[in-house]
């Protein structure tokens, strides 16, 4: 039997799955090899924040590479043929049109004297005159650096769209409308956010921010004790992060793309190696399917196993890294730094103590409580759930207690019982809900939405709960704002 693999990154190796395989040609894509430094994530969220000299010789080498991709592909990409009487002069307009998509609109004289012109001057080969404008219009500040002009129009509204929902240039349709002045009023920010957000470009950025939401962008050791977990391999890991992945995807993309339907949904899709591990039962050989659990036991991806298993340590679960999880990414709080670090070290614990009695005995001092009295409630809500995200109800011979009082940041006093309680609440939060606004938000935008103005976060999310909690109605949305901040409206001006 012959059998296709592949190993996505911080993934395991894996059959490729039928989705991903089709009968047509892809289109051609060229990939530079460059590799870049780290961008600055210390607010949560990466941005370019800086220029060292790493970054500027890593962006001079990707700009050559590119050059030479471009070279070796000149007569294809600028429809010119090497014998063309008037290869020079078509040259320059294909040079022209590369200068004015990576500068994210027209050119100046002077930047065509600089980009197109210049050049073509001396002995240099047509080619070799296109390779060295190509280097200078990638390292130019116009290409790196977006919001380096002055100019607040139409045209920077379309590249701050197509960085936000492409990480890209604008397209054709956007530089034409932007040309137009059609492109500066609510109205038609928002048709062009929502026709963006459907391109697949939109979906990968969507589909990554959800990878960093989850974690699963973080290298993670999910090797658990053989002897404890037979059957837990390489494997089944594999498939359960598909199973969340196409989880999140299938929400996502559906026509209601309901937020709430991720942190609340009573099933899971598995297909028939995770169902028998799991206990459950799906037709045979037909893949990934939906499996319904009862509702007190799964809540969407706050129960997902392959979730579970990561916020767990190689033989106990690890109600505190799970409640960091649940407090930072799902309710949308805030943690400092704890005053001390202290790993857990199970063997200093009476093997009869339960996971909660260590975690309670470990950070009972009042500086831990401090953020504790948030994390641990959350966490041991989950401790129904063992290492590998099987349901159990006892640890040990003792009784599993999830039961616990939970202050929530509007000041009321939640009683938890289970991955329910907090997923009911999370739901209805104003806080969790505004707090994955926010990180959609930074994520997308590279920004912290206060930038935009005090009241963005309140705007976004009435819109955000008109659409019905539409993921991809959000994503449009922040992007219409984030593209018209500081752009004055030339309607307006004229009544």
């Amino acid at each position: 039997m012959v059998s296709l693999e592949w190993k996505i990154p911080r993934g395991e190796w894996t059959v490729v799955a039928a989705p991903y395989l089709s009968t047509a040609a892809a289109s051609h894509v060229a990939v530079v090899s460059t590799t870049f430094p780290a961008d600055d994530a210390s607010e949560g969220y990466e941005r370019g924040t800086g220029i060292s000299k790493d970054w500027h010789e890593a962006t001079t080498a990707a700009a050559i590479d590119a050059a030479n991709q471009v070279v070796a592909r000149l007569p294809r990409l600028s429809g010119v043929n090497e014998d063309a009487p008037d290869r020079v002069a078509k040259l320059k307009e294909f040079t022209a049109a590369f200068a004015e998509r990576a500068f994210r609109r027209p050119l100046s004289d002077e930047s065509r004297q600089l980009y197109v012109e210049r050049p073509f001057e001396g002995d240099l080969a047509p080619d070799q005159a296109v390779k060295r404008a190509v280097i200078l219009i990638l390292k130019s500040p116009r290409f790196l650096y977006p919001e380096l002009g002055k100019e607040k129009d139409d045209f920077t509204v379309a590249s701050r769209m197509a960085l936000g929902l492409w990480d890209s240039v604008p397209d054709a349709k956007l530089l034409e409308l932007a040309k137009a002045g059609q492109l500066h009023t609510p109205d038609q920010v928002k048709v062009e956010a929502q026709r963006m957000a459907a391109d697949p470009r939109a979906k990968a950025k969507l589909n990554e921010f959800f990878q960093r939401w989850l974690k699963l962008d973080v290298e993670s050791d999910l090797n658990k004790d053989p002897a404890a977990f037979p059957g837990f391999d390489a494997t089944l890991v594999a498939d359960l992060r598909r199973s969340l992945e196409l989880f999140v995807e299938q929400v996502v993309w559906s026509e209601r793309s309901d937020y709430r339907e991720l942190i609340e949904a009573d099933y899971l899709l598995f297909n028939d190696r995770l169902a028998s591990y799991y206990g459950v039962s799906v037709p045979e050989g037909g893949g990934f399917q939906p499996v319904k659990f009862d509702p007190a036991q799964r809540a969407g991806v706050l129960t997902h196993p392959y979730l579970l298993a990561r916020l767990s340590h190689h033989n106990i679960t690890s109600p505190i890294h799970r409640g960091v999880f649940l407090t930072r990414n799902v309710l949308g709080g805030f943690l400092k730094p704890p005053p001390e670090a202290i790993a857990f070290d199970d063997h200093k614990f009476d093997p009869g103590m339960t996971m909660r009695e260590k975690v309670v005995e470990m950070t009972r001092n009042a500086s831990c409580m401090t953020c504790h009295e948030t994390i641990n409630p959350l966490g041991f809500s989950l401790e129904n759930f063992d290492p590998v995200g099987r349901f159990r109800t006892v640890e040990g011979d003792k009784p599993v207690n999830p039961v616990s009082d939970f202050l929530t940041t509007e000041g009321e006093t939640l009683r938890l019982a289970g991955p329910r309680d907090v997923a009911a609440h999370a739901v209805k939060s104003d806080a969790a809900r505004q707090g994955f606004i926010r990180q959609v938000f930074q994520f997308t935008i590279k920004q912290n939405p206060a930038v935009y103005g005090h009241d963005t976060i309140g705007k976004l999310d009435t819109a955000f709960t008109a659409s019905g909690h539409n993921v991809r109605s959000l994503l449009a949305e922040i992007n219409t704002t984030a593209a018209l901040s500081g752009i004055p409206n030339p309607d307006q001006a004229q009544r």
